[in-house]
């Protein structure tokens, strides 16, 4: 009986220890600039006390140093989206770690793709100047984004604007170079139209690639691709990465042909998920 009882008490130790792992605050609508505001996903910290604005998702704490951030820019085709948009990543990532900082951004046509990329710019900068404030290293930073989020953040990282982030994490997009797509599919359709316009001066303004072929100094890229369109994604994203490649950056891709668009960002954080284990391995690499 006494061996059943010391066994009952490690066997509930390691469930309360498993809540630990998830243990969660969230910081909700934080304005970062006029009228845009972010989430802050954070392991929960010892010695924290309930306040406005933080959600307790139990009693648990992560204790330590200060951990790294991930910057996450949803999708939505730059026309539609919102920082809630971040499926199982607030609890995949903080279970292992993180901050996650989920941002919102104006939408095409209120702004364009250059306004997106300076609201994504002014939302680092503020992580950069306050995110120690909820235990983020204001020194360990990674930028993510899905789709059109990850076409922002590849241009922040392009137009070094992000200033210096650590690592960045496109996860399928095709508007890497925005000439070739269009002359791959023969015209642009929705919502590329929407975003980019008719005029190619402006595809090539908006492409990453415009700025990587003449820049340096670039941070570790992973990218992502689906299987969704098929070889004209596969090339786009790998052409991308060779370019960076070739200036002088590491980057590497994983290839997720067996996704689709949606399920790429979808899965992320289920166990035994491959793009998930590829991601974590970036992440360790280059936060350490």
């Amino acid at each position: 009986m006494r061996a059943l009882g010391r066994f009952g008490a490690g066997f509930f130790l390691l469930i309360l220890l498993s809540f630990a792992a998830r243990a969660v605050e969230l910081h909700e609508g934080i304005t970062y600039r006029s009228g845009l505001k972010l989430d802050i996903h954070a392991p929960d910290r010892p010695g924290r006390t309930a306040q406005a604005g933080v959600v307790r998702m139990n009693l648990f704490s992560f204790g330590g140093r200060k951990a790294p951030v991930v910057i996450y820019a949803h999708g939505g085709g730059w026309v539609k989206g919102s920082r809630k948009k971040v499926y199982s990543l607030p609890e995949w990532l903080t279970a292992r770690g993180y901050v996650l900082v989920a941002i919102d951004y104006r939408k095409v046509p209120q702004t364009t793709i250059d306004g997106q990329v300076n609201d994504l710019s002014a939302a680092i900068s503020w992580v950069r100047s306050n995110i120690s404030r909820y235990g983020g290293d204001p020194s360990r930073i990674v930028l993510m984004g899905h789709s059109a989020g990850a076409h922002l953040v590849a241009m922040a990282a392009a137009r070094n604007t992000a200033g210096s982030v650590r690592g960045v994490i496109p996860n399928d997009v095709q508007a890497y170079d925005m000439v070739a797509y269009a002359g791959m599919r023969g015209s642009l359709g929705y919502p590329y139209i929407n975003a980019f316009g008719s005029d190619p001066n402006d595809w090539v303004r908006w492409s990453p690639v415009t700025y990587a072929r003449r820049g340096s100094g670039f941070p570790p890229h992973l990218f992502l691709h689906s299987g969704s369109n098929g070889a004209r994604r596969k090339a786009l994203t790998n052409g991308y990465a060779n370019l960076l490649k070739a200036r002088g950056a590491r980057a590497a891709v994983f290839d997720g042909g067996r996704y689709t668009h949606g399920s790429i960002a979808r899965k992320l954080g289920q166990p035994g998920d491959p793009a998930t284990a590829t991601i974590e391995r970036f992440l360790a690499q280059v936060t350490r």
